[in-house]
Formats: C-alpha cells, sequence, structure tokens
C-alpha cells in the first residue's frame, strides 16, 4: 500500500532532501544565472533551496513510491492510501550470519552502471531509481522494513502452493 511505501521509504525522503535539494538549487542558480545573463547575490543559493530543491526531494521522493505502488501519495485519499498498491513486488526475507552483507554483495551496488558483471544490479537494473532490488542497510533498518511489510500477513506461500498444484495436474 502507499501507507506501507511512505513508512519503508520513508527515510530515502531525508536523504534525497540532503543530497539532492542542494545539488537542484545549485542548477536552478545556473539556469537563473544563464538564461538571464546576471549573477545573483550571494545567498540565493539558500533560498533557492528552499524554493526548488527541497520541493523537487520530495517530487523524486513520490516518484519512487509511485513507482514502487502505482499511486502517487499525494493522489491518494485516505481510503486508497490502505489499498493494495497497483503494482505488485516480491519480498525475500534473506537470514543468517551477515546476511546484509551477503545479499548486498549478490545486488551489487545501487548504481547499476557502478555495479560489477554477474550482479543482479548490472544484469537488470537501469538507475539508481530503478535498480532492480532493494536490500536493508543493516540488520536493524531490516528488522524495520519487515516489520513494515508484515510479512506474517502475505499470501504468497498460497499463491505458489495454488500455482504448483495447477501445474502438476
Amino acid at each position: 500500500s502507499v501507507a506501507q511505501a511512505l513508512e519503508f521509504y520513508g527515510p530515502v525522503e531525508d536523504a534525497l532532501k540532503q543530497k539532492l535539494a542542494p545539488v537542484a538549487a545549485r542548477r536552478a542558480l545556473a539556469a537563473i544565472e544563464g538564461e538571464f545573463g546576471f549573477t545573483l547575490p550571494k545567498g540565493s543559493l539558500k533560498g533557492l533551496t528552499e524554493l526548488a530543491g527541497l520541493p523537487y526531494a520530495h517530487h523524486q521522493f513520490q516518484e519512487i513510491v509511485s513507482f514502487m505502488t502505482g499511486r502517487r501519495p499525494n493522489r491518494c485519499s485516505p481510503a486508497d492510501m490502505k489499498r493494495d498498491g497497483l503494482v505488485k513486488s516480491l519480498v525475500i526475507v534473506y537470514e543468517g550470519e551477515n546476511a546484509v552483507a551477503k545479499i548486498r554483495d549478490v545486488l551489487g551496488p545501487t548504481d547499476p552502471s557502478k555495479a560489477p558483471g554477474g550482479t543482479v544490479r548490472s544484469e537488470f537494473g537501469s538507475t539508481i531509481m530503478v535498480n532492480t532490488a532493494h536490500a536493508s542497510d543493516s540488520p536493524e533498518n531490516a528488522a524495520r522494513e519487515i516489520e513494515i511489510l508484515r510479512m506474517d500477513e502475505s499470501n504468497f506461500t498460497q499463491v505458489v502452493r495454488r500455482a504448483i498444484a495447477e501445474t502438476s495436474n
């Protein structure tokens, strides 16, 4: 659901604000100065971060949630926020010693262009935002994310068993 995605990806919005907002503000500053042919006063970058950078970061966060759920949070009614997303995802919980490091090694770096050949992201990812797979960055975040996804409520096992039964007959 959108509500789950907002909770799941909540920390990402903060990271986007920290990383993307200043970049967007610098690009806006360069575009304004280039278009109008004059230099804005010192301190303009701070204002542009507030006016353009932070809204851009928020927009990118909305794009992530929309990509993962098929719904834009800012266009959802309260009832739609709790409905299942329109996009289906498969969640796999990988457990064991050094599970986080091992699965992240199999997936490769978040940026598919920097991922070694043979990793999931190098083979199937296209951009940092569309990188095929998510992996928790720590055991603590894994526990938080698993709780949000309510794995105990999943019907995945029943779906697989039905599919196996149908192909067996």
